[in-house]
């Protein structure tokens, strides 16, 4: 028996049930005396994961109030055995087996695989990137070519063919700064130009960077609902913080000595003949 600890969680986090430590590690196809590092498996404390305890507390460890799902304790009931466990998860599922057993996936070697991390070569562009079983419910499109998607699956990597609508291109151009949800996770970078200014910055980390900055985005309508947002016009501010993405400035002022200091020099006194200078 060896299962997938996503589709466990997935399953304590909808029923809303716990299950302790032996259970999922027996779950897992651990043996009852390894050791298991159970950061690695379950990555960082949060309410997702909350739901795998000890049996005595029924809590589980590091992870702060903050930490805990709501209805963590909304039930007395813990899973104990790793049967159990996976009989239930089965169910939840509906099929033994892996759910990704039905696509139509072509199966490569992984080239490295560490915890719930992989690196794999795309099939297509055969550069070789890291998918991770945590992010993006463990699926990553190649963000080289972006012709394929990996899909991280019991410590497998299984391709999946990316229909030509669903490609996004690596380089976007936009009349203005834009946002986009359908552009996340591809290693987006969007160009654009305002007056005489063109710029070029990276998607997503520039979103990040607004949202914690400037709390903006995150919520609004436009966004929620479109998976859009946009900026006619950018302000002080945000020329600031797209500075070091400027690519291009058309028509700029030549600089001078006089524009850079305030000083002008004059310029040196010419004549026809020496002399004249001389009697100056």
């Amino acid at each position: 028996m060896k299962g997938d600890i996503r589709k466990a969680l997935d399953y304590l986090n909808a029923n809303k049930v716990r299950a302790n430590y032996s259970a999922v590690q027996g779950y897992l196809g651990f043996g009852p005396f390894d050791k298991v590092d159970w950061t690695e498996v379950l990555g960082p404390p949060r309410q997702y994961t909350s739901w795998v305890v000890h049996r005595r507390t029924g809590l589980p460890d590091g992870h702060t109030p903050a930490d805990l799902h709501p209805d963590l304790m909304i039930s007395d009931e813990i899973i104990t055995k790793s049967k159990l466990l996976q009989a239930a998860i089965e169910e939840f599922d509906g099929v033994a087996d892996d759910s990704l057993s039905t696509l139509n996936v072509h199966k490569v070697e992984v080239a490295d695989c560490h915890g719930n991390n992989a690196a794999v070569v795309c099939p297509s562009c055969k550069k070789p990137y890291v998918i991770s079983g945590f992010l993006n419910k463990g699926i990553r499109p190649c963000p080289h070519c972006g012709k394929s998607k990996a899909v991280f699956a019991d410590v497998k990597a299984e391709w999946e063919a990316t229909h030509q609508d669903d490609i996004i291109e690596p380089e976007q151009v936009a009349t203005r700064l834009m946002f986009k949800k359908e552009w996340l996770g591809y290693d987006v970078w969007v160009s654009f130009t305002e007056d005489d200014t063109t710029y070029r910055y990276p998607h997503d980390q520039l979103l990040q960077t607004f949202i914690s900055r400037l709390g903006i985005i995150e919520g609004t309508k436009t966004w929620e609902s479109d998976g859009v947002y946009g900026f006619p016009r950018l302000s002080g501010e945000q020329k600031k913080m797209l500075k070091r993405y400027i690519t291009e400035v058309r028509n700029a002022p030549v600089a001078t000595q006089a524009a850079e200091t305030g000083i002008i020099i004059p310029e040196p006194e010419t004549a026809d003949d020496p002399e004249e200078l001389k009697e100056s």
